[in-house]
């Protein structure tokens, strides 16, 4: 293959998972407007999130969806600019910020089940080519990563070539 990256090996894993998790959520930010759904792909889980616990504080929203508080608080301004979510001070606990649905927000969600169905089918397409277990296999290394994260694992190989 003559992409530089490729020729680099598995070295770049994340720079091609960072490539190819663009290209999947620059073709959803497109898409997803022509069927009804305004708000950002990144943001998808955490509509979701909120639909199926309720409301809940910022850091357990961060937990549940597995990404970096600041992140999600990036990801909660940009959905309630649009309207899709109000946050609130937790009146039992002052320093916890309190994110819920707004009506349009429920709105929202039913054009992003229905959008699901579609990325789900074109996800797995894609999934396909890499054959049948790829799903299967990026979970194993996501699940790799909770048990050993990546930095442990760079210090001991780095340890391994030093003896």
């Amino acid at each position: 293959m003559n992409d530089f990256i490729y020729q680099q090996g598995p070295a770049f894993l994340a720079h091609l998972l960072w490539r190819l998790g663009g290209e999947l959520v620059q073709g959803a930010a497109v898409w997803y407007p022509t069927v009804g759904v305004t708000a950002p792909p990144r943001t998808i889980s955490t509509l979701l999130a909120l639909d199926d616990h309720g409301s809940l504080g910022v850091t357990e929203l961060a937990g549940l969806v597995r990404q970096s508080h600041p992140l999600v608080i990036v990801w909660i301004k940009e959905l309630s600019r649009l309207s899709l979510v109000t946050s609130r001070t937790d009146r039992a606990d002052k320093r916890r910020t309190l994110v819920s649905l707004t009506a349009k927000g429920r709105k929202e969600l039913l054009n992003v089940r229905k959008a699901l169905v579609t990325m789900e089918h074109a996800s797995a397409e894609l999934l396909e080519l890499a054959g049948k277990d790829a799903w299967q296999a990026l979970w194993a290394m996501e699940r790799g990563c909770r048990e050993k994260p990546f930095l442990e694992r760079l210090k001991l190989h780095a340890a391994d070539r030093r003896k």
